[in-house]
């Protein structure tokens, strides 16, 4: 989306006040943390996520000092919208001790369910930072779009396996504790972005995302099976079981303290990252090429 488009979205709307904006709990900043969230989607139309951006916007804008606010995504057609949609925005200009206050305060201002992700444009990489402005045009055609998305995925998945492995110190038989979390980490990051890829998938191709409480082992399992005459499997069955592993400890990761990480459980996933993309890269190359 060029730049002209996105301001105008948020200039030529009657500007409200803070007051008017933000929630009671939002005014008072040291309640943002504590705003309950939920884990379940919000179900919003993306009219109504556009109107979200204006208020997100304004909020930047005048309490945090960005000079840009630009949506990008799925809020302004770049990939489907659906229920389990982020609600992307890059942001330019907010000094870097106030980033994550801002995010809270943003985060807070949406539905919940409805995740906000706040990329600093500054910072983006050359790729994701071209398709932000405007300067790589995304396909209008859904199976090329998705194409140039999953593209874009792997060659970030492609540098986070390879700073990876640059990391690592051959000569270290057990790796310290903070090596350890750095490379948690890093296994943290891995996995969430193949579920991202697998999640346009589901959207763009199979006509959705699996519900429910075991929502992201459904979702591998979904991306098992072939679908004839629509897609071939994305995932065979040996790779299939190997990121039900990268899952597991996705779970783990997220609900353990760091102390807690035994190297010769971590070993065999840092070990195996780089066959597992390699695997992964296959599959989707086949993907993409079907007929």
């Amino acid at each position: 989306m060029h730049e002209g488009n996105n301001m105008g979205i948020m200039t030529t709307l009657k500007k409200p006040t803070l007051e008017s904006i933000l929630p009671p709990q939002v005014q008072d900043r040291t309640a943002v943390m504590w705003i309950p969230l939920m884990s379940k989607p919000a179900n919003l139309q993306q009219h109504e996520a556009h109107a979200l951006v204006t208020r997100c916007a304004h909020v930047l804008q005048h309490r945090f000092g960005a000079r840009r606010v630009i949506p990008f995504g799925s809020v302004v057609g770049h990939g489907t919208w659906h229920p389990g949609s982020d609600l992307d925005l890059a942001v330019e200009g907010i000094a870097p001790e106030q980033f994550f206050q801002a995010w809270a305060t943003v985060r807070a201002l949406v539905p919940p369910g409805l995740e906000v992700d706040l990329v600093d444009l500054e910072h983006a990489s050359e790729a994701l930072r071209a398709r932000i402005l405007g300067e790589k045009t995304m396909a209008e055609e859904p199976m090329r779009a998705l194409k140039a998305l999953i593209e874009d995925e792997l060659a970030a998945l492609g540098q986070l396996v390879q700073a990876m492995q640059e990391g690592l110190d051959p000569g270290e038989t057990t790796p310290s504790q903070f090596a350890m979390q750095a490379l948690a980490s890093y296994l943290h990051q891995f996995y969430t972005g193949c579920e991202r890829i697998l999640e346009r998938i589901a959207v763009a191709v199979d006509g959705g995302l699996p519900g429910g409480a075991f929502s992201h082992a459904n979702l591998l399992a979904q991306m098992a099976p072939e679908r004839p005459g629509v897609r071939p499997a994305v995932l065979h069955e040996p790779l299939w079981l190997r990121l039900q592993d990268y899952l597991a400890f996705r779970h783990f990761f997220r609900h353990a303290y760091g102390y807690t990480l035994e190297w010769a459980k971590l070993r065999p996933l840092v070990s195996g990252m780089s066959a597992i993309f390699a695997d992964l890269h296959g599959q989707l190359i086949t993907f993409l090429n079907y007929p």
